[in-house]
């Protein structure tokens, strides 16, 4: 019988170079030095300085690899209709510039999640592993985990650090756009009836308003049971998705993707955990910026922005 251990492993999309140290250290003193799951850290190309990841294998665990990807927008999306250019949203004109296109690569990066070296996807090293854990290079892992959580993915297709609503705001609808039109097109056009009675009704009532009173998981820590998302039925809603353009021309977040597939094909497919609310984790580790833009690797690195960064946050905890 085949171990669980040895068929999980953890990946980790980078791009707080400057924390990641620091996210890894209590990862492992909270969590990891006690289990051992190997880690594969991904990065949208050359982020993670030399002298960093030999530091990261010396003092924490030498047999963490590193794996640049690069990923692309799809030729048969348009510039003009990427996400960046929706202005007529007050999100995107005052939060949503093109140099955040790297979020979008990390949405389609999530979703994708069994596309083994697809492009900006994660590496073929993973293909044989039957659970994935990922999780966000900015969670702050406070206090110890004393159980395996991989362990609580028995009979669940997902496990999730905690759970959270959509609030229906201007953010949120802007980030949600045409998508519950895709899902109910979808699910009609192919005949399926979901297995969630909720989602069921609201697709004979045509009620969006389902998308703000389900339960999602957290999105930034995920532990995803990979043979439900190697199955023909996962391919085919995702396929779907991607030919929709829904990651590059709207900034659909995965994890509503997943949660709603989780809830058409399967009864009670996700296990909350209650990390958050029993102050275990935080969704933010300190000195973590928000936003990360794709191909400003000097930027993030400079003196001069590290040190506006530390003010910001001495200021905010000054006036908390």
């Amino acid at each position: 019988m085949t171990s669980i251990k040895s068929k999980s492993a953890i990946i980790i999309l980078v791009a707080r170079t400057n924390i990641i140290y620091k996210t890894l250290s209590l990862f492992y003193k909270n969590w990891n030095n006690n289990f051992q799951y190997p880690i594969y850290i991904h990065t949208f190309g050359d982020l993670i300085s030399s002298e960093l990841k030999e530091k990261i294998n010396k003092e924490i665990d030498s047999t963490i690899e590193f794996i640049e990807i690069f990923p692309k927008i799809p030729s048969y999306i348009a510039e003009k209709e990427l996400y960046y250019n929706r202005t007529y949203h007050e999100y995107v004109k005052k939060a949503f510039s093109k140099k955040r296109i790297g979020f979008l690569h990390m949405c389609n990066f999530l979703a994708n999640l069994s596309n083994y070296g697809g492009e900006g996807c994660i590496s073929k090293k993973l293909e044989d592993f039957d659970n994935l854990m990922f999780f966000d290079d900015d969670i702050y892992y406070k206090k110890e985990i004393k159980f395996d959580l991989f362990e609580s993915l028995n009979n669940y297709s997902l496990v999730t650090g905690f759970t959270s609503k959509m609030k229906k705001n201007k953010t949120n609808l802007a980030c949600i756009e045409n998508l519950w039109e895709f899902y109910k097109n979808y699910i009609i056009s192919n005949n399926i009836t979901p297995k969630d009675k909720q989602l069921a009704n609201a697709v004979i009532n045509d009620d969006e308003n389902i998308l703000h009173q389900l339960n999602y998981s957290a999105g930034c820590m995920e532990i995803y049971n990979m043979k439900v998302f190697k199955e023909d039925n996962w391919y085919k809603f995702i396929n779907e998705v991607n030919k929709y353009g829904g990651f590059y021309k709207f900034r659909w977040n995965p994890n509503y993707l997943t949660n709603l597939f989780l809830r058409t094909y399967y009864v009670e497919p996700i296990k909350y955990l209650n990390l958050l609310e029993d102050q275990i984790i935080d969704t933010k580790f300190p000195g973590s910026e928000e936003f990360v833009y794709f191909n400003h690797k000097d930027y993030y690195s400079s003196k001069v922005y590290r040190l506006l960064v530390n003010l910001k946050n001495k200021l905010l905890n000054f006036y908390k």
